[in-house]
Formats: structure tokens, C-alpha cells, sequence
């Protein structure tokens, strides 16, 4: 099913953005060769003609392309009307940026509908514990803050918080936080976080310590928890988080650990001897996480999808800028093996999971298209910027050099994050 759904999500961008290119090309009066909806042999039988164009759809489903007369440089333009080549820079350009746009726009539609159908609210990025000698510790932090704003942006939940303090390693971010309803700003340097070089602030997200799950035979279970118990305090010690409580039994040494228990709003008290598990002391409990599952009107919706869309384009610039400057490592890049998985577990968390990630990969799609390298449309939107400074197109042997280079480029991106992807599926890397 993982490859169905995959199949879904690039079927349908796809399809998108070459219907963009389509329909913009027709609008011009370009005269349109070939429709394909995926790259290789026609399939037998899935192919028709309409006018001037052949529709069809192709073997391997990953990708697609619109064949416009004259588009190709390496051809000898006829001067026919009805070629791409024919037509004026500003007709030319509105026909290579279409397809991008095209796929900007369907994330703009579809982002509302992940609130009409209904998401699990984070709330705020409130603060529920602060890792000893952590960044956050040193610059100032407390249980119980909620962080406003970073670096200027908005926080809305922890997503946000954390992506952005993810992209940020050993650099100082400025971060603006209610506490107590009183405004303070601190400045957070996140430490380079393993091989990914990502960053990281010893910031926790707020979690009570209450039971979720029980593993099966371990001290927790013989020692009498239950579900849904609430951890108040362990050897008189009050317990604030999750984070808090899981340490003091790791750090326990295998002695008995007296636990303070709230059941059903009556309090009682457990020892409990936590058992050497996996390389350190557990007693065999998992966090219960409560997240509320809401359903927004219409209007509603399309405010917060429109915000929601801007953000992540905002996120998106801020992690291309990192990479090409070289303050996060390549292996965070993920290929169609990644896009697979993430497809595949959007699907199994529920609709709304599954239209914001085709959201997602839509306005991710459209932004990289329209870099300025050669082979993408924003290549092609550059040589069109050229040719207008210049009053005259580039010449063919600059053209090929250029396409030569920038699918060179594609290639070696193709191959980094298809080895990120082979190293996650099959190393666990």
C-alpha cells in the first residue's frame, strides 16, 4: 500500500504541474505535441489524439512532460507560428514558470481542506522541561515558558519551534517567550546534534507523566501501575515531566524508586526496582500524549491553511539557505524511497495527514523548480532573464554547456539523496 499511496502523491503533482505548463503553452498558442503522464514507453492502449496533441501515459511512473514544437534549442527552429521559440520572452516565461506555480497553488488549496477535515491541535510551544547543562539551561530557560516568536517568526506549536531550532545549529537565535505573562527575550546558541548536524536546544515540550502503555513482565506492571496513573512524585521528589521522571529512573542505580500515584483522583504509593533493559535501568512504561482532534469551519480553515502554507514556504527557504551555505549536512535530503515512506505513513495517520503531506511535497516541488539551475524551469526562466538584458536568445553552445552542467548538478543530487535513502531503509541511518 506504501507504493500505492506514493503512486497517489506523485501521480498527481505531476499531473499538476504539467497540466500548468499545458495550459499556459495552449494559451499562448503553442502548438503541443505530447502529453505524458509519467517518463518511458507509451503504455499500450493508454494513449489518444486530440487535435495537434497526443495524449498518453507512460511506464514509469515517475515523472512526466509536455512536448511543445520548437522547444528543444538543439532543434533548428522552422519559424513557424506556433513554436515555443516563436513566441515573445514574456509569452515563454509565463510558460516555463507555469508549471511551478501551478504546483504553489494546489498546496494552497489543499492545506485548508487538512483543517476542514480535521487535525490533532499541538496547542503552544509551551516549555515542559529544560535538559540539565543543556543550551537551553545556560540561556535561561524555564518549565513553564511559552516560546511567542523566533528570530522575528511567529510560533504557533512546537513543530515550528523545533524545525527551527533544527536548522539553526551553532548559530544564535533570538527567542521571544512568554513567562508568567511577562515578555523576555533570550538568546539560544542550539548545539550541532549528530551526524545530520542538526540543532539542538535541550528544550522539551510540556508532557505530565502519566502512563499510556505497560510492557508485558517488567517491574512497572508486577509493581502494580496501571494506565492512565499520573507520577506525582518519586522518593518525595515532585514530577513535573515525563523527561524528569524517565531520568530519575535511569539514574537510579537499580534501587527501590517509592512512586507518589494519582488513580481516579485517590493518591497511593508503589516501589518499584527498575531493571537493567537495552543498556540502561527501565521499569516499562510509555507516556500517555493527549492531542485533541478538532474539525474547523470553512473560513476558518482557509486562514489557517493559507498560514500554515506560508510558513512551511518560509521553512523551506530558511533549510535551502543552510544547505547551501553548508550548515546542515546533505544527509537530511530525502528521494522518492523517503517520499515513499512519509506517503505511506501520512495514509495510515488519517486524511488530513496524508493532504498536508501531498501539500507539503506540492509547494516543495514548485519552490526547487524554480531555481536557476539549467534542465529545471527556473534554468529556463534564467536563460529567458538573459536573453532579454541581452536582446538576443544565448547561443546554442552555451545552452548545451549549460544543460550539460546542470543536469550534471541533478545527477548528483539524484544519487546523494538516493543513497540517504538506501542508508535510512536499510541501515537505519
Amino acid at each position: 500500500m506504501t507504493l500505492v499511496y506514493f503512486l497517489i502523491v506523485i501521480g498527481i503533482l505531476v499531473f499538476v504541474h504539467e497540466l500548468g505548463h499545458f495550459i499556459m503553452a495552449k494559451r499562448a498558442g503553442v502548438r503541443v505535441e505530447k502529453f505524458s503522464l509519467g517518463m518511458g514507453p507509451t503504455i499500450p492502449g493508454l494513449s489518444f489524439k486530440k487535435g495537434d496533441t497526443e495524449y498518453v501515459i507512460s511506464a514509469l511512473p515517475l515523472g512526466g512532460y509536455v512536448k511543445m514544437a520548437g522547444e528543444n534549442p538543439d532543434e533548428e527552429p522552422t519559424g513557424a507560428t506556433d513554436e515555443f521559440q516563436s513566441k515573445t520572452i514574456w509569452q515563454r516565461a509565463k510558460i516555463a514558470a507555469a508549471g511551478s506555480v501551478t504546483n504553489i497553488v494546489l498546496a494552497f488549496l489543499l492545506m485548508p481542506l487538512v483543517f476542514m477535515v480535521g487535525t490533532y491541535a499541538e496547542g503552544p510551544a509551551k516549555v515542559g522541561y529544560v535538559e540539565k547543562a543543556s543550551p537551553a539551561e545556560k540561556a535561561g530557560f524555564q518549565a513553564g515558558d511559552i516560546i511567542e516568536e523566533i528570530n522575528g517568526r511567529r510560533i504557533s506549536d512546537w513543530t515550528k519551534a523545533l524545525t527551527l531550532i533544527a536548522v539553526n545549529p551553532d548559530t544564535d537565535v533570538t527567542v521571544t517567550l512568554d513567562r508568567g505573562g511577562e515578555k523576555k527575550v533570550l538568546s539560544l546558541r542550539p548545539t550541532e546534534a549528530t551526524e545530520l548536524r542538526i540543532g539542538s536546544s535541550g528544550l522539551i515540550p510540556d508532557m505530565a507523566a502519566e502512563i499510556g502503555r505497560l510492557r508485558p513482565g517488567l517491574p512497572a506492571e508486577k509493581g502494580g501501575l496501571k494506565v492512565n496513573d499520573k507520577i506525582l512524585a518519586v522518593n518525595g521528589k515532585t514530577i513535573y515531566h515525563w523527561n524528569q521522571f524517565s531520568l530519575m529512573v535511569k539514574e537510579s542505580g537499580g534501587k527501590n524508586l517509592t512512586f507518589l500515584v494519582e488513580r481516579d483522583g485517590k493518591r497511593g504509593e508503589k516501589t518499584i526496582t527498575p531493571v537493567m533493559d537495552g543498556g540502561r535501568y527501565v521499569i516499562g512504561v510509555e507516556p500517555f500524549v493527549r492531542l485533541v482532534f478538532k474539525k474547523y469551519g470553512f473560513a476558518e480553515s482557509v486562514r489557517m491553511g493559507f498560514t500554515r502554507t506560508v510558513e512551511t514556504a518560509d521553512l523551506t527557504f530558511i533549510t535551502l539557505k543552510k544547505l547551501l551555505s553548508f550548515s546542515l549536512s546533505i544527509k537530511t535530503l530525502g528521494g522518492p524511497v523517503m517520499i515513499a515512506q512519509m506517503s505511506g505513513q501520512a495514509a495510515s495517520a488519517g486524511l488530513s495527514a496524508f493532504i498536508a503531506l501531498m501539500a507539503t511535497i506540492s509547494l516543495s516541488l514548485g519552490i526547487l523548480n524554480l531555481l536557476p539551475i539549467p534542465v529545471l524551469d527556473g534554468g529556463l526562466l534564467l536563460f529567458l532573464a538573459v536573453e532579454a538584458v541581452r536582446k538576443k536568445p544565448l547561443s546554442r553552445k552555451v545552452m548545451e554547456v549549460s544543460q550539460s552542467i546542470g543536469a550534471a548538478l541533478l545527477i548528483s543530487l539524484i544519487a546523494v539523496v538516493s543513497y540517504n535513502d538506501v542508508m535510512r531503509l536499510f541501515f537505519n541511518k
